[in-house]
Parts: structure tokens; sequence; C-alpha cells
């Protein structure tokens, strides 16, 4: 059976790297190592970090905003510390005054570990080099290619909650205007899409953090990979905060309206998250000490004092320290000091985390790196908030062309068709070029053939032409026949008649033509019916004309002559027949 797949978190703790690595089986995830290792050298801050954190203390002085955590709120405490002008704030030189009887051992962590590390294979005092250190730590993890996640140190991040608008309806084109404006007007310049990531919170408000420079754990790794002979895939560069924050939902169910202080500390540093429910309430500023100081706990006791005095956190109801290192002494001091709220190590739900028997007090001090594994997993991914610091360079690098079986099986059909094809086209080769003969013979004829086509052409445009020229002649003589016909019979009609004259003539339509006369004598009338084919004789008036009696006679004469091949002669067959031949 397979082993399962290992997923890597690699954490930055101050000069501290730490290694959570867990296995995933359906909706369990399981502790499979955990490994600690201290950096060859301490590594150096930005020289200008001075410069840029007062730039940014200006910064925030002209933004009206008050949820952005990391600076502001630092200031206040230390000039109240300093000046001693609020009498909450004295209570650390009253704890001070006090024996609290605190005997934090530093030096001995090994004990309170109690942990079997990296150290007998990988000892930073055999690296000569942080690069080197790195790279044996690569190599110790796989030598041909390792998968993890890595964290931006706690502190490094500035979070700042927007409620002033509701996001959710604002496009995404407008978003980036009010983004950009807001960073720039936080550093003094614009901030590139890799230094900062937002999301936007179920109330509509947003979220947007951002950091000052690329990652420390980040630019270690590049420089060990130089080195190192295996490949390195990066799937996520997340924040500390972050990380506790998708840990504590996903372990933890909470009232809605229940306040929870997530105290996240190492040797040299602290930070206090404050969640409503499960939702972010505010972070505190970055608390520069450690549990390396003895004044550490003092001076987190002071600073949760002050959230609790000024309102910002109305109220209290549990503390969770995570990466305690410094196990029941530090749960201790804040029992004491906060005896109604619940306080404990972060505590891991067993029903989806199993810890593999590891012992509480190791894992308490690796919780940062136990939720990059998670998240390198993407293991109870909805609780965690939707930011990711991964930048695009390392996303390009990264990009590679992946085969699941059916891809292995469609490149193989691709190159299956080249073959194939070959052989079917050798096969019909034959034909192909009688074919090709075939069409030359038949472009040959069509060359030789053109002329005639062209000549073809011309004669029927002329015929055209003609026919239409015939047609017209035609519907200017259509009837003149007839009447030629009619007029001359009437012509030879009336010379063998005397003292008689036909006076109109009119065309009827389908009743014939009606045909007005006078004659002298009346017997003359009836003569004129003798010269056509059907003649009616409708009616006879008398009339004086001059003085003298006369007859006015109307004939209706339905057909003129017997036969209508009279109307038609042969030369006019001739063009009836073009004519009609080619209508």
């Amino acid at each position: 059976m397979a082993a399962n797949k290992i997923y890597t978190g690699f954490s930055l703790e101050d000069d501290t790297i730490k290694i959570a690595r867990i296995s995933v089986s359906g909706k369990v995830a399981t502790l499979e190592k955990v490994d600690k290792i201290k950096l060859v050298n301490p590594l150096k801050k930005n020289d200008s970090d001075k410069d840029d954190g007062e730039e940014i203390f200006n910064a925030f002085d002209e933004l009206e905003d008050e949820s952005i955590f990391g600076i502001e709120e630092d200031q206040e405490i230390e000039g109240d510390i300093l000046a001693g002008n609020d009498e909450d704030l004295d209570v650390e030189d009253e704890l001070d005054d006090l024996d609290l009887g605190l005997d934090l051992d530093l030096d001995d962590e090994e004990n309170i570990m109690d942990i079997d590390d990296m150290a007998s294979d990988i000892d930073s005092e055999t690296a000569a080099s942080n690069e080197v250190l790195v790279y044996n730590i690569l190599t110790d993890l796989d030598s041909s290619k390792i998968r993890m996640s890595v964290n931006i140190p706690s502190g490094s991040t500035i979070f700042q909650i927007l409620k002033d608008l509701d996001f959710s309806s604002i496009k995404k084109k407008d978003l980036k205007i009010i983004v950009d404006d807001r960073l720039e007007a936080l550093y003094g310049s614009p901030k590139g899409a890799d230094y900062y990531s937002s999301t936007i919170r179920d109330d509509g408000s947003l979220l947007l953090v951002s950091i000052d420079d690329d990652p420390q754990v980040l630019q270690l790794i590049h420089k060990a990979e130089s080195i190192y002979s295996g490949k390195v895939t990066i799937n996520e560069v997340l924040p500390d905060e972050s990380l506790i924050i998708g840990l504590f939902r996903s372990n933890y169910e909470v009232d809605a309206e229940s306040i929870t202080a997530l105290i996240q500390y190492s040797e040299e540093s602290c930070r206090v998250i404050f969640l409503k429910g499960s939702d972010l309430l505010i972070i505190s500023p970055i608390i520069p000490e450690g549990s390396s100081s003895r004044k550490f706990l003092n001076t987190v006791f002071s600073k949760i004092l002050f959230q609790l005095d000024t309102g910002e956190v109305p109220n209290l109801d549990r503390i969770i320290l995570c990466n305690n290192h410094l196990g029941d002494t530090a749960l201790e001091f804040f029992e004491d000091r906060f005896p109604d709220i619940e306080v404990s190590d972060f505590i891991f739900n067993d029903e989806i985390f199993d810890t593999n028997g590891f012992e509480p007090g190791v894992i308490a001090s690796f919780t940062s790196a136990i939720s990059l594994a998670w998240a390198d997993a993407g293991f109870k991914k909805e609780s965690y908030p939707d930011i990711s610091f991964l930048p695009s360079y390392v996303k390009d690098r990264q990009k590679i062309f992946k085969l699941q079986w059916h891809g292995f099986i469609l490149v193989a059909l691709i190159i299956s068709v080249f073959p194939i094809t070959n052989y079917f086209y050798i096969g019909n080769s034959t034909n192909i070029d009688g074919l090709r003969d075939n069409v030359s013979s038949r472009k040959a004829e069509i060359r030789v053939l053109e002329n005639t086509v062209q000549e073809y052409n011309r004669i029927s445009s002329e015929l055209e032409a003609i026919q239409t020229r015939l047609v017209l002649l035609d519907e200017l003589s259509e009837g003149t026949l007839r009447w030629s016909v009619n007029l001359d019979l009437m012509n030879k009609g009336i010379d063998n008649i005397d003292s008689i004259w036909l006076t109109n003539f009119t065309d009827t339509g389908e009743s014939g033509i009606d045909v007005n006369g006078i004659a002298l004598y009346r017997n003359r009338i009836p003569m004129i019916a003798d010269m056509f084919h059907k003649a009616v004789l409708k009616d006879v008036e008398r009339t004086l004309i001059r003085d003298r009696e006369v007859f006015s006679f109307t004939y209706t004469i339905s057909d003129v002559v017997a036969d209508e091949q009279r109307y038609t002669p042969e030369s006019s067959k001739g063009l009836k027949e073009v004519l009609g031949g080619n209508q």
C-alpha cells in the first residue's frame, strides 16, 4: 500500500527554523515529524527599517481609520508607560516590585522542549552559512524534490480593516484603486501586487494585509536552491497571524460574541490577536520583547490590560498561547492575573488532528509550523483568511505541464498518429498519383475549352440582345395585323354596296366590334352583315340629314372572319416561333 503524501511547513521564527510535517487521510491530518534548527548567523534587518518605520508612523498620522494594526497604538503605549500618565499602565512597575518567583531558565530550553530534532544530522555549528544550513535541511527532507509552504514571521505584516464602505458591492477595478491609494498613503509610494493581499469579509469590510519587502525565509530558500540538486516548490507564503487565525477557526467552536486573545510569541517578539467569535477584531502592534526577556510576560499582561482599558476589546473570555515554549510557566502566570478567564495552550481537536504520540509540551511550540503544514496540504482551507503572499515570479517559475493518466494516454495517441498516417499514405500513394494525373488532364482540357466557352458566352449575349429587340417589336406591333385584315375586308365589302357609309368603329373587347353607319336606303343595311362571319344588327333609326330621310344603324360584330389564321401570316408565325422558343 502506498504511503500517504507528506506536507511540509517551513517556519522562520526569529533566528530559528521550525519544521512540521503532516500526512492527510480523509478528514484527519496526522503529525509525522517536528524539527527545530537554529540559524548559523542571525538574519540582519534592513538598514532602512528605522527610517521606513518613521515614514510609516507619519503616514498613519494622516490616515483616519483606526483599524490599522501594527504601529500607532504601540507608540501610545510606550509613551504612556514612560510618562506614567495612566494609572492602569503602572501595573508593570508594580509587578516588577513583586517577587513573582519566575525562574525562566531559558538556557535550558532543550529540557523544556524534550525534542529529538535535526541537531544530530543538521547542526548549525557544522554548517558554514545559513544557505548551507537550509541546503542541508532540504536535502534531509528530500534530496530530489520538496514541496512546502513558508511563513512571514509575526510582526512583519501590517493588517488593516477598512469599514467605511460596503466593499462587497464595489467593482474590482474601483476596489484596486482604493487599495492602491490606501497603501500609497501608508508607505509613501505605490506597492506592487506581490506585497499586499486583500479579502472582503462577510460584513462587507475589507481586510487589507501588506508587507514591506520579500519574506526573508523566501530569500534564504532561493539562495539555497543554487546548491540544492532537487526541485523546490513553494505552495504558499502566509503571515503567522493568518496561520494562527486559521488554525483557531479549525479547532475551536466558539460563541459568536465571545472574545479570544491569541498570544503568539517567540524569543524576541510577541503579538496578540483578538478575535470576536471566529472573526478578527484587532491585532496588537508587535511587542519587541519575547521569551528571552524576563519582563516579557509582564509586558504582554500590560498590553492586554491596555486594550481592555481603551475599550477596543470590550471584554475577554479566553487566552490561548501559541508557540508556547515556556510551558506551564506562561500558563500559570496568566491564570494568576486573569483568574476568571480560561487560559490554555493551543489545543488541537483530536477529531481532525492526530498528534501521533508527540507530547503536548512539544507540539505547543510548533503551532505556526503545524498550521503551515495544514495550509500546504489545503487542509481546512476554508477556515483560513483568503490571503496569500506567494510572489508572481515564483508562481511563473513553478508552472509545469502536468499529466494525469488520461493525459499520458492522449500523448501516446498523438504520437501514434504519425506512423499510422504514414502507413495509410504509403498504401494509397498509387491512387493519389493517379488522381493527381487525372486532375492535371482535366485542367489541360479546361484550358483548351476556355476559348470556346468565351465565344459561346459572346454569342449568347448577342442572342439575348436580339431577342430583347424582337420582344419590343412584337409588343409595338400587337393588334396591327388584326386591324389591317379587318379594315381591308370592310373596304373591299363596302365597295360593292352603294348609298351606304360606315361612320364609326368601336372595339368592345369580349363582345367584338360595334360598327355605326348611315344608309340612304333601308335595303342596303342587311348587306353589311354579309361582309362578316358573325354580325348582329342592334338597331336602325330614321333620321334627317340635309332635309333628306336616311337610316342610321348599329352592328355588333363578334367574329369578323371565320378563320383566325388570316390574322397570322407566315412571316408573323416565324417571329412568334422565335420569341416563343426563347421565352
